[in-house]
């Protein structure tokens, strides 16, 4: 039960660092390519968790020989096709598009992995996940549903959707195809893999280096903040989650990033109405009542 308790903070910890994302995000990719962006973001990641897994973990080699198909696989999906389709959608949809489509990671999660492992969804959790789905609604329309009935699908958006169904299958796949791995480690290997692939295509694509040099420092604190916060401890708090509370309950969390997002937005001196507020409530219930989180209260009662 203790374990559990300190899973479900990491993974809370893990939607508001990627709740975070979206607001300093928005900033980066108005100045910087999204590939730039995405380079930077992901090479300082890389070589931080690297060092705290040298310094951390032991049999990090037979670790890597035993799961290295599965590792660059994964890094592939969930680092690089996630996070290109990030900042490439920040670019090219509205927010509430993007929020929309993003807030629907733990129906996806939960489909595949309904398909891919047989895994049947408990009356809880699908309780739970219509709840957050609401208040998902409520948060990502600004109070008004009708925001959510005139949505209009563009180029963007489908970007926004693939990212959602690469992320999906990241999050099933470290906890059906990697064995005998901590987390720290299947974070970090297959982070290695994402950067390379995000690394290559940024090349490919154009001059990465003059890009980065050319990067304002306000903007590249930005980017260590994403690098850090964003990647470093979001993944690796994430896959603990995973291991500990597994697949299904874990990405109902991700109902909390907007949330989060829309919170952050205080900062810039926006208040959220009444309706924005029911909004975050029926969100966070929901992610309680799907994991069995309410019976942690009740244990300390």
């Amino acid at each position: 039960m203790k374990k559990n308790k300190i899973a479900l903070l990491l993974v809370t910890l893990s939607a508001f660092f990627w709740g975070s994302n979206f607001n300093v995000g928005a900033q980066a990719v108005t100045v910087i390519s999204p590939l730039t962006a995405a380079s930077e973001r992901f090479i300082i990641a890389t070589l931080i968790i690297f060092i705290f897994m040298i310094i951390k973990d032991k049999d990090n080699i037979i670790t890597f020989k035993l799961n290295w198909f599965p590792f660059i696989l994964l890094g592939l999906c969930g680092i690089t096709g996630f996070n290109l389709a990030f900042f490439i959608g920040l670019q090219t949809t509205s927010p509430i598009n993007g929020a929309l489509i993003m807030a629907t990671s733990p129906v996806t999660t939960a489909l595949i992995a309904l398909i891919a492992n047989k895994h049947h969804i408990s009356f809880s959790q699908g309780v739970g996940m219509f709840i957050s789905l609401i208040g998902v609604a409520f948060v990502i329309s600004n109070g008004d549903i009708n925001n959510i009935m005139k949505l209009r699908f563009n180029y963007g958006d489908i970007i926004i959707l693939s990212g959602n169904i690469v992320w999906a299958i990241y999050t099933i796949g470290c906890r059906k195809f990697i064995s005998h791995s901590t987390p720290l480690q299947t974070t970090s290997f297959t982070m290695l893999f994402g950067t390379l692939g995000i690394v290559i295509f940024s090349i490919y694509q154009g001059t990465l280096v003059k890009e980065i040099a050319d990067i304002t420092l306000y903007h590249h604190i930005i980017l260590i903040y994403m690098a850090i916060f964003g990647s470093v401890l979001a993944y690796l708090f994430w896959n603990v989650g995973v291991k500990q509370l597994g697949t299904a309950n874990t990405s109902i969390f991700f109902n909390l990033v907007p949330v989060f997002t829309m919170l952050l937005t205080l900062i810039t001196g926006l208040i959220p109405d009444l309706l924005q507020l029911i909004g975050a409530i029926l969100v966070i219930s929901g992610v309680i009542y799907a994991t069995g989180g309410y019976k942690i209260f009740k244990m300390n009662n």
